[in-house]
């Protein structure tokens, strides 16, 4: 029964916001089980050579900013390169790949061309091999065409498999959804967020986690988790977000993100420049939004620090919605 503010923020994110640890270390254990049948289903002749070295965990499950529900776990399965090559169509844009004739399993993926790999059908060969493990229930091709989604029997979470090549350049290719590949390099952001989470003592990734609740209430689809996350960790990394409490960095962010939300947003990694898409009309109402939902956070730090926790409370109500405590409930 919370009766101050900091523990209705304590409550709020145990309860709400973060992931159940017992979820998570199930989800860890089911996605090396993943990892395992791909290994198996390698050796048995039925995917290409994995490069198991080479393989990543992505995402925000592994980057530990997921918030509830735990949905969808990402994983990156490292197929070998060997006799393959890339041509770079448009730099951080577009890469065929091809490989020599003969191959034992891309020969009969290639395009139309017969020498580039296509990868929306590797993604299928992926598909085919893992919809016949017992245990699994359905896999199917991403949204996006990206990634085989594969769904489990046993629990709610599915696991997004992104195939890719890693190159002798140091980054990875992937699908981009249209039968060819694309650049990436996921251990980018892996080592950005945990560095920047450690300079500020720690307290990075929770923030990280209570502001994409209210991304999903303020803004929902709006802004893309992966864009929103780089903003909060801009805002944390230039020193914007500090505050002893809870309520004093969700106020900073608040502020930030007014601004920030009208302004290019680059990609840490290089590759694809302004990572901030969002129509500028767009801009404009998400930053009123943040503004007000700014305004209450102030309106809640002052109440509170006037001993009117009742009223506080109603405030970040208003920034949190319903799902924050009520006073002494």
């Amino acid at each position: 029964m919370p009766y101050t503010v900091n523990r209705c923020f304590e409550v709020f994110r145990r309860d709400v916001v973060d992931l159940d640890s017992g979820d998570t270390a199930i989800a860890r254990t089911s996605r090396d089980f993943v990892m395992v049948n791909v290994a198996r289903l390698s050796n048995e002749g039925k995917l290409p050579d994995v490069m198991g070295d080479y393989c990543l965990n992505f995402g925000s499950f592994d980057r530990n900013t997921k918030i509830r529900p735990l949905d969808d776990i990402d994983m990156m399965i490292c197929y070998d390169g060997t006799c393959g090559v890339y041509d770079t169509v448009r730099q951080n844009e577009l890469y065929y790949v091809k490989f020599s004739s003969g191959h034992p399993f891309f020969d009969d993926l290639r395009n139309d061309d017969g020498r580039t790999l296509n990868s929306r059908r590797v993604i299928n060969q992926l598909i085919g091999a893992l919809g016949g493990v017992e245990k699994y229930s359905k896999a199917e091709m991403h949204r996006r065409g990206e990634a085989a989604t594969l769904q489990l029997k046993s629990y709610t979470w599915n696991f997004d498999i992104v195939p890719c090549f890693y190159t002798k350049q140091g980054f990875y290719l992937i699908p981009d959804g249209k039968g060819n590949w694309k650049n990436t390099d996921p251990r980018i952001d892996r080592i950005r967020v945990a560095e920047v989470n450690q300079r500020c003592g720690g307290y990075a990734l929770p923030l990280i986690r209570l502001m994409k609740y209210w991304k999903k209430l303020a803004w929902g689809d709006a802004v893309y988790s992966y864009l929103f996350e780089q903003m909060v960790l801009n805002c944390v990394e230039a020193g914007m977000a500090s505050g002893d409490t809870w309520q004093e960095r969700v106020n900073n962010v608040l502020t930030y993100l007014k601004d920030a939300i009208r302004m290019p947003v680059p990609d840490p990694k290089g590759i694809q420049g302004d990572l901030n898409d969002v129509a500028p009309i767009d801009r404009i109402e998400l930053s009123q939004k943040a503004q007000i939902d700014a305004s209450s956070a102030v309106m809640a730090i002052v109440s509170e620090t006037l001993g009117q926790t009742k009223d506080a409370i109603a405030e970040w109500k208003n920034v949190f919605g319903d799902e924050f405590p009520d006073y002494g409930v």
